[in-house]
This record gives structure tokens, C-alpha cells and sequence, in this order.
């Protein structure tokens, strides 16, 4: 399995409109940041995780030229406002286009319900709400996404999603909370042998219960890596700052701990010494790298493989 993080920056993006900064200056390629998006393929399976502003440059930055479902972690536009770049993936045709015979043969709409996106319930209401335009016939204009919104909350360690067809990939949502906004995160495993391995993301959240913690490592089997909210060193009242990552990440244990959401208040390299220095701090992660893991600040770009 692999995923590759296409987008590791906070709402705003980095470099921030506007801002001279050091590190919206800077000229190290890991300090430039697009919104948080990442791609996950396995066995044959290309799955995307959130879908924002960013996503047609990032499509095009990474050769995205398939997709088999989606996997949106909540509503906020940083994460959900490229939807409408999913027509290329999934089309839909209008009433005038399909009545077109040779409109309808240049531009056939996709056979069956559509591409599969899922989302909690709650999030899935809220993508009714702000694009109906997608979810309703229409007499004129071009294509539309044809989208397939399927809820998740019922997909638990227990109950995992099984996607693909000889090696399935399971998906386990886990919720969390966002300051008073609801998501969710995404553990995703596969098996072999009598093993599991996986890759835990946990974007966009303050707080992770307990029972979702527990979820996380039940879910993940052997988590090799665990990709996590770490907006920036001070607190925020919807996102881990660094040293509530590093807290969460300690509790979980995965062999790789990767920080994203990042502002701009810190460069990659500052950050890293930043958890260099903290490292002592948490007995376990500072174990896990003595025993060849890893606590870094993710970047665009950055392939990870379980």
C-alpha cells in the first residue's frame, strides 16, 4: 500500500496570499503547501482522501488520471471545495446532452450510480446542501460529477468497508471532533499472511477519544505510519498543536509519525528540531526512532509505503 500526501498545509495554503514571512518566502520546496488532499493505491485501487481547492492542480501534479472512490473527512472548504473536479472521473450529462445523438456519443455518461464517495452522514447532508447542483437532473449546460454519497459511520474495526476484489483493502472511519465540528478519520489496512499492516490519517481535530484511539490501533493492525493534525506549536481551539500530536502519536505507536495541517508559522526545518528537542518528552516515540522510526513534519509530495 502506498499514499501519497499531495497536500499538507492548513486552510490557507503556504505560502499564505499576501504574506512575506520567512517561510512564505522561503525557498525550501517542503515549505510550500498545498490544502490537505492525499492518494492511496493499492492492488490496483486508486482512492483519494478529501478533495479541496487545490485538487485539479494536485490531479495534474500527480498524474491522478483514475480514481475508484473517494473519502471525504468533513465538510470545511479546504477539504470538499474541488468537488466539481471529480466530472473527469465520474460525468453525468444533462437532459439536452443525452437527447444530443452525437453530443451523447462524443461525451457517454458514466455507467452505474456514479463514483463512490464516502462520508459520514452528517458530512454527507452538508455536501446536499452546498452543491445541489449535483444531485438534481438538469435541462442544459455540459456534465456534472456523478457522485455516489455512501455513509461510513457504520464502518467500524469490527464492521470494516472491503474494498477492491482479490486484495481488499479495509477502511475504518474514526471519529473525532474539530473544535465543535464533527470528522472523521481514516484507517486504512491491508493483510498479509496473518498479519495486518496500515496507515492511520487523522486530519483536521483537537480531540480523539479514547475509544477512537483504541479504534486506531485496532483497526491499523501494525500501523506503519500515521499521518496526524499538528497545525502549529501554539494551541488552537479546532487542531492538535504540535505537542497534542505528539501525545496522540505517542499513544499509538505507529513506526512512522507524520505531522500535517501546518501553517506557516514554522518552517520544515524548524519544526523537525522542534521535535527533535521535544522528543524526550514521550518515552515511546523517542523508543520507537532509537529503533529506526521516525516523528517528522509531512510535505507535499511525500510517498509513503506499509
Amino acid at each position: 500500500m502506498k499514499m501519497t500526501l499531495m497536500g499538507t498545509g492548513t486552510s490557507h495554503g503556504v505560502p499564505v496570499i499576501g504574506c512575506t514571512c520567512a517561510v512564505c518566502t522561503s525557498s525550501d520546496p517542503h515549505d510550500t503547501r498545498l490544502r490537505c488532499s492525499a492518494l492511496v493505491k493499492h492492488a490496483n485501487q486508486h482512492i483519494l482522501i478529501d478533495v479541496g481547492p487545490d485538487f485539479r492542480f494536485q490531479a495534474l501534479k500527480f498524474k491522478i488520471c483514475r480514481l475508484d472512490a473517494v473519502f471525504i473527512t468533513h465538510s470545511h472548504a479546504d477539504h470538499l471545495h474541488g468537488i466539481d473536479d471529480l466530472r473527469i472521473f465520474s460525468h453525468k450529462n444533462s437532459f439536452a446532452m443525452s437527447r444530443d445523438r452525437q453530443i451523447a456519443e462524443k461525451y457517454p455518461e458514466t455507467d452505474g450510480e456514479g463514483l463512490p464517495v464516502y462520508t459520514s452522514e452528517r458530512t454527507k447532508g452538508y455536501i446536499h446542501e452546498r452543491f445541489p447542483y449535483i444531485f438534481v437532473d438538469h435541462d442544459k449546460g455540459g456534465g456534472i460529477p456523478k457522485l455516489h454519497l455512501i455513509p461510513v459511520d457504520q464502518n467500524t474495526s469490527e464492521n470494516p468497508l472491503l474494498l477492491g476484489e482479490e486484495e481488499k483493502i479495509e477502511v475504518v472511519q474514526i471519529p473525532m471532533l474539530h473544535g465543535n465540528h464533527h470528522t472523521n478519520g481514516y484507517v486504512f489496512s491491508y493483510r498479509t499472511g496473518e498479519a495486518k499492516k496500515g496507515i492511520a490519517y487523522l486530519t483536521d481535530c483537537h480531540f480523539i477519544s479514547n475509544e477512537s484511539i483504541a479504534e486506531v490501533k485496532k483497526a491499523g493492525g501494525e500501523i506503519e505510519h500515521l499521518v496526524i493534525d499538528a497545525l502549529r506549536e501554539k494551541e488552537h481551539s479546532s487542531h492538535c498543536n504540535f505537542l497534542q500530536a505528539l501525545a496522540y502519536a505517542e499513544r499509538i505507536g505507529a513506526k512512522h509519525t507524520w505531522f500535517t495541517h501546518i501553517t506557516h508559522d514554522m518552517s520544515h526545518v524548524q519544526i523537525q528540531n522542534y521535535i527533535e528537542e521535544k522528543l524526550p518528552n514521550f518515552p515511546r516515540l523517542a523508543e520507537i526512532v532509537k529503533n529506526g522510526g521516525s516523528v517528522s513534519p509531512a510535505y507535499d509530495g511525500l510517498e509513503l509505503n506499509a
